[in-house]
């Protein structure tokens, strides 16, 4: 077993990633801004660090102490509209992870990113398809984040970087009381028509977790079933038993699923193979 440091370890994503790590055998650290979320990482044997990512005096004390053999960065908020505030967590926040992973021996390196910057095509977008580099507004401020995010994590020898279908379940924007899942309630619904691939929280935890055994690269992480916006809107009202007013919104270019055949051909396996398996179990 590995003694493993997670950062956003009291976020969405870390909070279980945490609790499963210690289940699993491993010696678990994790990186919080507050006493309660220290409490809270303590409640689940997991050893809490309060700092701020920005800070690498903070960061570098933490890891100096802590001494992990693999650091795992959970630090991106998905719930998050604020696509600024993303894009220098991700920047800066990896920047000073890399550089104290660094400064400690630390050689192998996992990072949480997301599978929707693809640039357009036709198709279902690879590990191999290039970001969308030639995007503009939110989207160009996202995707200098994922580039920043993705080339710093690869200055650590073993580096894993699972790139995130849109997240779905409980505490996300698909969940209850959730963004888009309070439209279809509230009575209007709007959406582009774009094509997306899902991913579960649950399903989001394991394959952190199993890409510990992972080779060095990129990995898409998504289900079986890209969709488009239209038509999982009409699934999911019907699901809910609600009839709102549907806007949807002609799809963008570059909105596009992607394939997950190199996640699975590293022995990834997924609890829900489909969006539908686990948004009724949801529901």
């Amino acid at each position: 077993m590995s003694k493993i440091f997670v950062t956003g370890a009291t976020g969405l994503i870390g909070t279980r990633l945490t609790r499963r790590l210690v289940e699993e055998g491993h010696e678990v650290a994790g990186f919080t801004t507050s006493d309660h979320g220290k409490k809270k990482l303590e409640n689940q044997e997991v050893k809490g660090y309060i700092g701020d990512i920005f800070n690498y005096e903070d960061v570098e004390a933490a890891i100096g102490d802590f001494k992990p053999e693999i650091i795992i960065n959970e630090l991106t908020d998905l719930k998050a509209v604020d696509m600024t505030a993303n894009t220098r967590v991700r920047v800066e926040g990896t920047k000073n992870l890399v550089k104290a992973g660094k400064q400690h021996g630390v050689e192998h390196m996992q990072a949480q990113s997301i599978a929707f910057t693809y640039a357009p095509g036709d198709g279902l977008a690879t590990e191999e398809t290039p970001l969308d580099y030639n995007s503009e507004g939110d989207r160009k401020v996202t995707v200098d984040g994922v580039e920043g995010l993705e080339t710093q994590t690869q200055e650590i020898p073993h580096h894993v970087i699972l790139r995130y279908g849109y997240l779905y379940g409980p505490g996300t924007w698909f969940g209850k009381d959730g963004m888009i899942y309070n439209q279809f309630i509230d009575g209007e619904v709007t959406m582009s028509d774009g094509e997306q691939s899902f991913i579960h929280l649950d399903d989001a935890v394991e394959t952190a977790i199993q890409a510990l055994n992972f080779d060095s690269g990129i990995y898409n992480v998504a289900d079986d079933e890209p969709v488009t916006g239209g038509t999982w809107a009409d699934w999911f009202a019907d699901m809910l038993g609600v009839n709102p007013k549907m806007n949807i919104q002609p799809a963008a270019d570059y909105e596009r699923g992607v394939s997950n055949e190199k996640f699975k051909a590293q022995g990834g396996q997924l609890i829900y193979n489909t969006w539908r398996e686990g948004m009724k179990e949801d529901n």
